[in-house]
């Protein structure tokens, strides 16, 4: 027995002391490539995509987060800004009615018609033709103004530059005019489009019911 072990001893010396064969190499190689390979299938490649989930996951919550920082700020900003013109918003709603209520226009009208020498025939409102004009807009929609004044045709062009210049902001569309009268005044007739809000609500504080 002890001659068994000691030819084993000499046996494991004897591989320690000589180089392995090269077959032995290749056997040790591809034994190790082999165990790399199951490491980074079993092992690696798991921890990897768990890595770029995570990842993943950062950057979607980091996107999410920077979006509602941009509303927060963004709301924030609207709030000083409403807080600053809160007076002047108020006259939106004689400028954009949502009633069809044009009082602010109709108080302007003859002042401005008045002040170019023209004198004011008529006035009228009606549904305007979305044939005509391609209009776009959202919170707005245009209402038809027809109006009928006589003066000299000389000062046209004031008049129509002052129309334009009113707060309620109206477009002349079109114009025609009659031959001239015997102290040289011309009747005119023109049509513009003025704007009020649809949303009846539109100006309300948000706490009522729909």
């Amino acid at each position: 027995m002890a001659n068994t072990r000691e030819r084993e001893q000499l046996k494991y010396m004897k591989f320690l002391q000589e180089p392995p064969t090269r077959t032995t190499m290749y056997y040790m190689s591809a034994f190790t490539v082999l165990v790399a390979i199951l490491l980074a299938v079993f092992a690696i490649r798991p921890t990897l995509l768990t890595i770029d989930r995570i990842n993943s996951e950062i950057k979607e919550k980091q996107r999410i987060y920077d979006a509602l920082d941009t509303k927060i700020s963004a709301m924030v900003q609207l709030d000083e800004q409403y807080t600053e013109f809160a007076d002047n918003l108020d006259s939106l709603q004689l400028i954009y009615p949502t009633s069809g209520n044009f009082s602010l226009f109709m108080s302007n009208i003859d002042s401005v018609v008045s002040r170019n020498g023209f004198v004011l025939k008529g006035l009228s409102f009606t549904e305007y033709d979305n044939d005509l004009y391609d209009i776009n807009s959202i919170v707005v929609a245009p209402w038809a103004v027809q109006i009928s004044v006589n003066g000299p045709e000389s000062n046209i062009d004031n008049l129509f530059d002052d129309l334009e210049s009113m707060p309620m902001y109206p477009v002349i569309d079109r114009f025609s005019y009659g031959e001239a009268e015997d102290d040289g005044s011309k009747n005119f007739s023109i049509a513009m489009r003025i704007y009020h809000v649809e949303n009846n609500k539109f100006y309300s504080s948000g706490n009522e019911s729909d």
